[in-house]
């Protein structure tokens, strides 16, 4: 009996042991490599929407101006800003490096937006798109650009509307949507062809370089739209009774649209986009 109670002893001791071991010395180090990795990725907090698609440039825009950086934080190009600049919308062009600012600029009675094309790999410099005698409050708030055909769509809103303006290599800008308040839009890539929604409509259509106007999505209940891919697959949004996202459509310009996702949580439209690869988010 005495026996068997030292062996119980010692198997107990050894199992402490070992608990012991695994605790302090295995476990710790790998806990403080963790936090090590989480302490460092914290120390540059910066907007994915910033940073280019290949991460090896990123913008940092602040009242004075915008600033181009390396991956390892080395200043690269500088934009100053003017009197009276604000930057109201960034975007990098996919697998580019090309970086689209716009800048709106009040004056006492009317606002004046400027595109402004940054492209981080050549010393050109682009006629920049510039818009006189808006709206006070004007703001570009989207721009959508195919490098296929080199056409740029920006659309500019205020508190009571939105327009759409197009520019082409050619540098011809004109107005060629007046629309409502609140909807998106997007660009295909290997054809000339503006797409948009209309909230009030709960349709998604399609605008020709010619001005010709067609209904992209099904006719059949309310949608909004989501965005295109690099292989110019549309995606849109089917809606619910509250106006929220509950089923996304993945179609072409044919209009065959099928189910492509439903959210278990259904989601505002704003909420829902796609990227060049055909990644749909929803914040």
């Amino acid at each position: 009996m005495r026996k068997y109670t030292r062996l119980l002893l010692i198997a107990i001791i050894l199992q402490a042991g070992i608990y012991f071991y695994l605790d302090q010395v295995l476990l710790v180090p790998a806990a403080d490599f963790s936090q090590h990795i989480i302490t460092e990725g914290n120390k540059v907090a910066v907007d994915p929407q910033k940073v280019s698609t290949d991460h090896k440039y990123y913008a940092k825009i602040e009242s004075t101006g915008v600033s181009f950086l390396t991956a390892d934080n080395q200043s690269l190009k500088d934009i100053p800003l003017q009197t009276n600049d604000v930057v109201s919308y960034f975007t990098w062009v996919p697998n580019s490096h090309l970086a689209l600012i716009g800048i709106s600029n009040e004056a006492s009675s009317s606002t004046t937006v400027t595109l402004k094309a940054i492209n981080l790999d050549t010393n050109s410099s682009p006629v920049e798109p510039k818009i006189s005698g808006l709206v006070k409050g004007s703001q570009i708030v989207n721009v959508v650009f195919s490098p296929r055909i080199n056409v740029t769509y920006m659309m500019i809103s205020n508190k009571t509307s939105s327009l759409v303006y197009r520019t082409d290599a050619d540098n011809h800008l004109a107005k060629v949507l007046t629309a409502a308040p609140a909807m998106r839009i997007a660009c295909l890539q290997s054809v000339d062809m503006l797409l948009y929604d209309n909230r009030k409509s709960g349709l998604v259509y399609s605008r020709t370089e010619s001005g010709y106007l067609k209904v992209v999505s099904p006719k059949v209940g309310k949608y909004c739209l989501i965005g295109v891919d690099k292989s110019d697959n549309i995606y849109v949004g089917k809606l619910d009774k509250s106006g929220y996202i509950a089923t996304v459509l993945k179609g072409t310009i044919k209009g065959d649209f099928k189910e492509y996702e439903t959210l278990i949580n259904p989601c505002p439209p704003d909420s829902a986009t796609v990227n060049y690869e055909g990644i749909l988010q929803v914040n």
